[in-house]
């Protein structure tokens, strides 16, 4: 079996075993390295020993040339099996003794060495110098010393250390084969857990923690990692679902615009099967007109660019399709581009809808141009003929107020009161019929009139307004309040007359008040500066607000309030005129308030009219 075949158990004990039988092997040849050295070193310090020895008790024999006694000496070392041969030299460096004496002097070196000692052949030999008291050299003593015993020591050696080896293995082997379960189990656990999620995939096993240390943290990661498997096989099964389902066509290509996914909304909107497209270029499906089309979207793309386009691409039959295409650059996980997603919708419907809108859209502008000039032309012959008709009926008024106020001076005496009564009734409806025309004809000058753009003081028009409301109110208690109101562009003749309409119907409806409170400010409502005319008047019921600002609508009779129900039309047509809206609050008896915009007041808000302008009652005083 192959060493990657093994399983994870036998490979740590095969580790174990082999870094044992390594490390063993490394410590025994230190051993016997160490042991040998010393070994040779004790047979170098005894063969020196007996050295010192013999030369003190050669001493004499060589002082004195006692060749006898010298020879004597020497058979001395007989009793030291290690001791192969002696030698005495004398002063010269002659050989004087030797040992054994049945070798021959040629066995022996023929001349005297230098101190010291040195191993060859097999043996170890020693030279050392022998001196007198005197210290004067007498002779040297050679030694040759046998190593047959330290051989014998190195033949020992292999007995040993195989001895040692298989102990320790043996032991080595019993405790990997326990020890190596804390190691394996926890991995073998992990490739089992593995394994089942490799053939079933199945990725909601989970393998089991067997301790707090390093494979422990594998092992949490490990189960983290089938976690987010498991949530990402789940998204992408229902992401497959999705596109799959999808009725646009989903796309997914190279840098290069090769078709690398192709989903079945493609295949219905374009006609080819994925196993067409798969691997083929998108350029298959681009229109002859836009040829450089696609170079630009790959471009963006690699720009890391998100895209949307509306374009034409054709069908496997030829048929030009009319596509919504958005486009986003696919990023790796270290977020280099590698592709692009296109999603195309089918927008041909749409296309064909919208032409018929834009068909129908200028038709219908030209019928609301025939329209609207036949309706200003209808306005301006109304105007023209409410002008006139107005105009035409001044004058019988004029006379028939002017027969009737003769009659009255003139035969007073002579009428009866029921006849005085009658000519009163003309007399009054002829006054309400000459303010009707009046009034007539400031309606129609109103939408006739060119408007006069200019920087207004509105302080300056509420002072005239009151002015020449002085006559009217004379006698009564008004309290006026006028805050600072802001300089507007706009004509002053018409603004003038959006002032007078409300004031004069605040003066006449609170006229039933013992003290009248008539109230022009401005203030911010819906995110927007208006202008508002308050009274304490006797008000009137919202449910007929709509029809405050139409012609001859009225909210009271004619016998508690005079009017002709015109004046708040034209209010209504001034603003307009001006870029405004206007509109009003009330309950019944607890007054009215009349709220109004003009185009650019929020502007013009910042810049409020001076009080210079406004003598009396400018910078939010009272006037009464």
């Amino acid at each position: 079996m192959k060493p990657r075949e093994l399983s994870i158990k036998r490979k740590i004990m095969t580790v174990t075993m082999v870094t044992t039988v390594i490390v063993l092997t490394v410590a025994v040849a230190a051993f016997m390295a160490y042991d040998l050295a010393a070994f040779r070193e004790s047979m170098r310090r005894n063969l020196g020993t007996i050295a010192v020895v013999t030369a003190e008790n050669c001493t004499a024999a060589l002082a004195f040339g006692n060749e006898k006694d010298a020879s004597e000496t020497l058979s001395y070392l007989q009793p030291e099996p290690q001791i192969v041969s002696a030698a005495l030299y004398d002063s010269t460096g002659k050989l004087f003794a030797r040992y054994p004496t049945n070798l021959p002097p040629g066995a022996f070196p023929a001349k005297a060495g230098t101190d010291g000692y040195h191993f060859a052949g097999g043996h170890l030999f020693l030279s050392q110098s022998i001196r007198s008291d005197s210290k004067n050299l007498v002779g040297t003593l050679y030694l040759e010393s046998d190593l047959r015993y330290f051989y014998q020591r190195v033949k020992i050696y292999p007995a040993i250390a195989a001895l040692i080896m298989l102990g320790s293995l043996i032991v080595a082997l019993v405790l990997s084969n326990r020890l190596q379960k804390r190691i394996s189990d926890p991995i073998v656990a992990l490739a089992a857990t593995a394994r089942q999620v490799s053939e079933r995939r199945d990725y909601s096993v989970r393998a089991p923690r067997l301790g707090p240390d390093e494979l422990g943290v594998l092992t949490d990661a490990f189960n983290e990692m089938l976690t987010r498997i498991e949530q990402h096989a789940i998204t992408s099964a229902f992401l497959s679902a999705i596109v799959e389902s999808s009725d646009d066509a989903i796309i997914g290509k190279d840098l290069t615009g090769r078709v690398v996914s192709w989903n079945t909304g493609a295949e219905r909107i374009f006609g080819f099967t994925a196993a067409e497209m798969v691997g083929a270029s998108i350029e298959r499906i681009l229109s002859r007109d836009r040829p450089d089309e696609e170079r630009r979207i790959l471009e963006n793309a690699r720009r890391g660019e998100n895209r949307l386009y509306e374009t034409v691409r054709m069908t496997k039959d030829g048929r030009p399709v009319d596509l919504s295409l958005a486009v986003s650059p696919i990023r790796d996980a270290h977020g280099v581009i590698v592709g692009v997603s296109s999603i195309a919708r089918d927008i041909s419907e749409r296309k064909r809808a919208e032409e018929q809108i834009l068909r129908l859209n200028a038709d219908l502008e030209h019928r609301v141009q025939i329209r609207t000039a036949e309706l200003t032309a209808a306005n301006q012959e109304l105007e023209a003929f409410t002008y006139s008709v107005a105009h035409d009926l001044r004058a019988p008024l004029r006379h028939i107020d002017a027969f009737t106020r003769i009659l009255q001076e003139d035969f007073a005496g002579s009428f009866p009161p029921d006849a005085s009564k009658l000519l009163e009734t003309i007399r009054r409806g002829s006054e309400n019929m000459s303010r009707l025309v009046n009034d007539l004809l400031n309606l129609a000058h109103v939408g006739r009139q060119e408007m006069k753009h200019k920087q207004t003081s509105l302080n300056a028009l509420i002072t005239e307004v009151i002015t020449e409301l002085k006559r009217e109110t004379a006698g009564r208690d008004i309290e006026w309040r006028v805050a600072e109101l802001p300089v507007v562009e706009g004509d002053p003749g018409l603004l003038k007359q959006v002032f007078t309409n409300l004031l004069s119907n605040s003066v006449k409806y609170t006229r039933p008040r013992q003290k009248a409170v008539i109230e022009i400010a401005t203030r911010a409502m819906n995110d927007e500066t208006v202008i508002f005319v308050r009274d304490n008047g006797v008000g009137f019921n919202m449910k007929y607000a709509d029809k405050l600002f139409g012609v001859f609508q009225r909210l009271h009779r004619a016998e508690e309030f005079e009017g002709t129900g015109v004046g708040l039309a034209i209010v209504d047509r001034v603003v307009k005129r001006h870029g405004g809206h206007i509109w009003a609050e009330s309950e019944v008896d607890k007054g009215a308030t009349f709220y109004f915009t003009l185009a650019g007041l929020d502007e013009h808000a910042k810049h409020p009219a001076s009080s210079r302008n406004t003598p009396g009652f400018g910078s939010g005083r009272n006037w009464k």
